[in-house]
């Protein structure tokens, strides 16, 4: 459903409709949804105008295609509003495989507002913003405005702290399975980057250039970090490196992480690993924590993002991060 959400977004923001349409379509196209802070007050006005002058009926908005289609882009909306704040990860799910992903035993309600339910997986947050939409266009209850309500949901995300440390350490763990996927299959580790402006691509560092040499393309990397010239969220930088551990010195993917803002979060971790070689098979050993400019109980807190991260990228032959893995 996240490319659901993705196309409701953009065909609106090319001034489209969706397959079925939008109800009211002209006032909608006026309210100029650009995301900024000023839209949310005029989508209060555009909600507050259709409840006082159209009068819509709980039927007009939940069994025609076209109004369900409006409350689902507004939806949406409230919730890559929140996204581009926090930059946390969010999924967007319909109630049964929201069943499906939630913990065993979770209840969810069965109203027409349960049908969009968005997860931000990091924090173990579930929202329905169907219910403050359809509320809000119907006039049941004391509702308040739209930025109230963002940021009601953006309070409960980073209760724990800032939602990009999360979404910078489910990166982290990205890069660092890319990286060790390459290691595993007898490649080299060279410096690669990762950021927030554009979160699936890797930014190969020496790529065309083979005459500079690793160190080079290290410093520009850091560089890059320090001085966070597209005004990147978070970033990840990842290089070949050496793990000194009790058992020995080892080869390691090396992963930096810088995150930005109020908060940022700097931190360095080695994930070591043993090449193939004298009769025994790679093995991938438990990761170290090298630098931190936070307490360890809080990167222990953002570790299930991390291992998310690593989790997500499927390795192309054959085989998985848990199976090369090996304590040590």
């Amino acid at each position: 459903m996240n490319k659901i959400a993705q196309h409701f977004l953009e065909t609106y923001a090319r001034g489209g409709e969706v397959e079925g349409g939008w109800k009211f379509a002209k006032a909608l196209q006026q309210a100029q949804l650009d995301y900024s802070t000023m839209s949310l007050d005029r989508l209060d006005q555009l909600l507050a105008a259709i409840r006082n002058r159209a009068k819509p009926s709980r039927e007009d908005m939940q069994e025609s295609e076209s109004g369900r289609n409006f409350c689902a882009l507004i939806a949406y909306y409230l919730i890559e509003i929140v996204r581009r704040h926090t930059a946390a990860n969010i999924d967007w799910h319909d109630r049964p495989s929201a069943l499906r992903t939630l913990p065993p035993g979770t209840q969810l309600p069965d109203g027409s507002f349960a049908r969009l339910i968005t997860i931000f997986p990091d924090q173990c947050v579930v929202f329905m913003p169907l219910g403050w939409v359809e509320a809000t266009l119907l006039g049941d209850g004391q509702q308040g405005g739209a930025s109230e309500y963002v940021a009601s949901l953006i309070e409960q995300i980073e209760r724990d702290g800032p939602a990009v440390w999360w979404s910078g350490m489910y990166a982290m763990g990205q890069i660092a399975s890319w990286q060790m996927m390459m290691a595993a299959d007898g490649g080299m580790v060279l410096p690669m980057r990762l950021s927030s402006t554009a979160p699936t691509t890797w930014v190969g560092l020496m790529v065309g250039l083979p005459e500079e040499n690793v160190d080079e393309a290290l410093g520009r990397g850091m560089q890059s970090l320090e001085e966070n010239p597209d005004g990147a969220a978070w970033q990840v930088l990842a290089y070949d490196g050496i793990a000194d551990l009790q058992s020995g010195r080892f080869d390691a993917v090396m992963v930096v992480l810088y995150t930005y803002g109020k908060s940022p979060l700097k931190l360095k971790i080695a994930f070591p690993y043993r090449p193939a070689g004298a009769g025994r098979s790679f093995a991938i050993l438990d990761p170290t924590l090298r630098q931190s400019n936070v307490p360890n109980d809080v990167v222990s807190m953002l570790g299930a993002s991390m291992q998310r991260g690593i989790d997500s990228i499927k390795w192309a032959f054959g085989t998985t991060w848990d199976q090369l893995r090996e304590s040590c």
